[in-house]
């Protein structure tokens, strides 16, 4: 039989603190809160099984935070390390979990240590809080769609580029079939708040929670990024304004519900946790006059577009494609040495979670949507959930090859070379053959 667990811990911060997610501006500490950032604790026991899925709305958590915290819920709770799945929901709009943003990486530097430390003590006291009140359960998996259509998301390179409109669901009901928890996996970047807000909020996810809770707000809902790496609103959005993450918040909330009464619960699922490890290729170090010449040509391209009075969403992805050749040259002017702070990062790990027949499969990394859908079409299995910026954090895009050939913000600014993608799609896909 099925025991399940739900929590919700709020994670904002109670001093101003300097924000994820953008470059510029460099003062960009927020200043007010406009909702509250949160962790989802999911907890499941059946027969020798126990695990947990936790969700937290910041950026990315570092694998150096990720392994610390799930070793104390081990040793408070008993749940094996292995056994925890920590996804951050990617908001732009959190306190950073490392070092300056957009600076060359240094391995283990964070700028708020006793933040993080504070957090991780949220963690365990919500997985130990959800175990203490868990209950008999059923639990189900399925999908929607909610894309393009409806202005809601798709792909921010190219308006009619590769987009991913599945909305997935993983519902948990208690034994007098109430609703208990909601985990929503969705593949768009949470950046309608942009650079010039300095409130904290978590994005769209939080109005996902918003649309639930108005009307249970007992109810425990939980997002986790799908393949978002060149996701975004960006051609879609008729603002980056709170409204319009509500607005994009509210439709998703409301195709969630939708496959609520769509699913099929089982009370006595199997539950199955494997992992595997790899290190991704990575780019060689570009020469100074390479990444000199690219970042004087998107400095052009830039201020040309400008000049032109061209329409934002161009204008945008020029700006972006300056901040990934000013990431370049950071690094080419660091030299040989340029990598050694991302050494933490490393290995990548790749993480199944089995609930019956149905499948999450997790990565660290932002990757492009191209990867997530291959992922989901050759699985095994019948349903397979991706969730990205879990368990770690990568330090730049996994790309395609037709998007390194064209140039941009996600090639320029990404360390990994263009077989990556492609290598960490092999490597959950070898995870799910050897684990049918």
């Amino acid at each position: 039989m099925l025991i399940a667990g739900v929590r919700e811990k709020v994670i904002t911060p109670d001093f101003p603190t300097f924000m994820a997610g953008y470059p510029l501006p460099p003062d960009r500490y927020h200043s007010e809160v406009h909702d509250d950032i949160k962790a989802h604790i999911f907890y499941l026991k059946n027969h020798d099984v126990r695990l947990a899925i936790i969700t937290v709305d910041l950026c990315f958590y570092t694998k150096p935070r990720v392994r610390k915290v799930r070793q104390a819920i081990e040793d408070a709770c008993g749940i094996p390390a292995a056994n925890i799945m920590i996804s951050a929901t990617h908001t732009h709009s959190a306190p950073v979990t490392s070092g300056v943003p957009f600076r060359i990486a240094v391995e283990k530097s964070e700028m708020y240590p006793h933040y993080l430390d504070w957090i991780d003590e949220q963690l365990v006291d919500g997985v130990r809080e959800a175990m203490l009140n868990a209950f008999p359960a059923k639990i189900a998996m399925g999908y929607g769609h909610c894309g393009s259509e409806q202005n809601v998301g798709g792909n921010r390179r190219h308006k009619d580029g590769p987009a991913d409109p599945s909305v997935w669901v993983t519902a948990l009901r208690d034994d007098s079939d109430k609703l208990r928890g909601v985990l929503v996996n969705y593949a768009l970047h949470p950046t309608f708040l942009h650079a010039e807000s300095y409130s904290i909020t978590a994005d769209y996810p939080g109005y996902v929670y918003d649309y639930f809770q108005k009307k249970d707000p007992g109810l425990v809902v939980g997002f986790q990024l799908g393949a978002a790496g060149n996701q975004s609103s960006r051609h879609f959005r008729s603002g980056q304004t709170f409204e319009e993450a509500k607005r994009v918040g509210y439709a998703l909330g409301a195709e969630a519900e939708r496959v609520l009464d769509t699913l099929t619960y089982s009370a006595d699922p199997k539950l199955l946790v494997r992992s595997t490890e790899m290190n991704p290729a990575l780019k060689p170090i570009p020469t100074l006059e390479e990444a000199q010449e690219d970042q004087q040509v998107a400095e052009h391209n830039l201020q040309l577009s400008r000049e032109q009075n061209a329409p934002y969403p161009e204008q945008r992805t020029l700006e972006c494609t300056l901040i990934g050749a000013n990431r370049r040259l950071k690094l080419a002017q660091a030299g040989p040495d340029a990598y050694n702070g991302y050494k933490s990062m490393f290995p990548y790990e790749i993480m199944l979670i089995g609930i019956g027949e149905d499948r999450i499969v997790s990565a660290p990394c932002e990757i492009f949507v191209e990867f997530g859908l291959r992922l989901k079409k050759e699985s095994p299995a019948a349903k397979t959930c991706f969730g990205t910026v879990t368990n770690g954090s990568s330090g730049g895009y996994l790309y395609t090859q037709e998007s390194y050939e064209e140039g941009g913000y996600e090639p320029l600014v990404s360390i990994y070379a263009p077989e990556a993608g492609d290598q960490v799609v092999e490597k959950a896909l070898q995870l799910l053959r050897e684990n049918q």
